[in-house]
């Protein structure tokens, strides 16, 4: 965490933040430690720190782009597995995939969440809407952005078990 902050989060746009930030994290350990605490208020961030339970509701990433993203890294494997061109085990399963296969799956499925989809996320949040007020009725719409991106919403699997395991 002190490497982000140092590394990353001290050179965004705006230089040594001169001006105050707000930087918003869930509750993973890491993130509400004193020493964590101590360097954003070096760096003159203010943490906001979401509550167990609400990751879902309040942070843009999950309220629309990981389920398609990870839909999406999900097809791209299945592409993957059922072209001719991979090779199997002696057993005959499928060897493991390389890490060019996985970047190039992240690059793909990346470019297939539309930016607008994005943009509605953090709407949806709260984030970046219109200061007049204007959307402020973005929260409380239903809505399955999923359907945007040609994805069906009844998409399951883990979240960490989307690249799958096999024999080398």
């Amino acid at each position: 965490m002190k490497l982000r902050l140092e590394k990353v989060w001290s050179k965004h746009p705006g230089g040594l933040l001169k001006k105050p930030s707000l930087l918003v994290y869930d509750q993973f350990k890491t993130h509400v430690t004193e020493s964590t605490k101590r360097l954003a208020t070096k760096l003159k961030t203010h943490l906001a720190v979401i509550p167990g339970g609400l990751t879902s509701q309040l942070q843009p990433l999950d309220v629309s782009v990981n389920k398609l993203f990870k839909g999406f890294m999900h097809e791209e494997r299945a592409k993957w597995i059922e072209a001719p061109t991979h090779h199997v085990t002696p057993a005959r399963r499928v060897k493991r995939h390389s890490i060019s296969n996985v970047c190039e799956w992240v690059k793909n499925s990346w470019q297939r969440v539309k930016s607008g989809t994005t943009v509605k996320s953090f709407k949806k949040c709260g984030i970046s809407n219109a200061l007049d007020r204007s959307e402020d009725d973005i929260l409380y719409e239903e809505s399955d952005v999923s359907s945007e991106n040609n994805l069906e919403d009844d998409f399951s699997g883990s979240d960490n078990d989307f690249l799958g395991f096999y024999d080398e």
